[in-house]
Parts: C-alpha cells; structure tokens; sequence
C-alpha cells in the first residue's frame, strides 16, 4: 500500500479552522450538559446509573477525554430532563450585510 500522499497528510487552514470550530462546539455543548446536571444537584455517580454508563465513563466525557456518541450524550441527558436539538447556525456578519443589500 505505501505511505499516504503528502497532500493527504498537510491539512489546510480552512480545515484546521474547522475542526477548531468543532472542538470548541463539543467542548460547548458538553459544558452545558455539566452546568445542566449540576443545576439539577446530581453526581456523576447518580447520572450514570441512571443513564445505565459508569461513572469514570460519565467524568471523561465532562472531562473532555472521550468524545461521546450520539446516543451516549442522550443517555446523559434524560436523567437530568434535557434532550438534544438541532438549531440552525449563526450566519457570519458578512454574509447577513450580502442579503441585506440585494
């Protein structure tokens, strides 16, 4: 097979950029599942055995060592009595003056 194309391997700014932007989202949104159980005055302990996943798995996860899945980040919500929801994203400034003006 050989080693990969060096142009496979060099990413661009633009992607940089965007996994930038999508680090910080997760880091975000699993900010706010922590603010949210702590709101609800619940251990990690209590949360993972109610969502049926252990403890330490529960603190990587606030702790930004371990990404979760989609249906793992569900889990985590309901005990404390959120969901996840899909909103639409923030268009850039440049691009709100564009559809203003024409």
């Amino acid at each position: 097979m050989g080693r990969p194309k060096k142009e496979n391997i060099v990413k661009t700014e633009e992607e940089i950029k965007r996994e930038d932007k999508l680090r910080e989202l997760e880091h975000e949104v699993i900010r706010q599942v922590v603010i949210a159980r702590k709101s609800q005055k619940l251990s990690q302990r209590v949360v993972g055995e109610r969502a049926g996943i252990i403890r330490e798995t529960v603190a990587k996860i606030e702790n930004n060592l371990n990404s979760p899945q989609i249906n793992t980040l569900i889990r985590l919500l309901e005990p404390i009595g959120y969901t996840l929801g899909v909103v639409p994203l923030e268009k850039p400034e440049e691009e709100k003056e564009t559809v203003k003006n024409a």
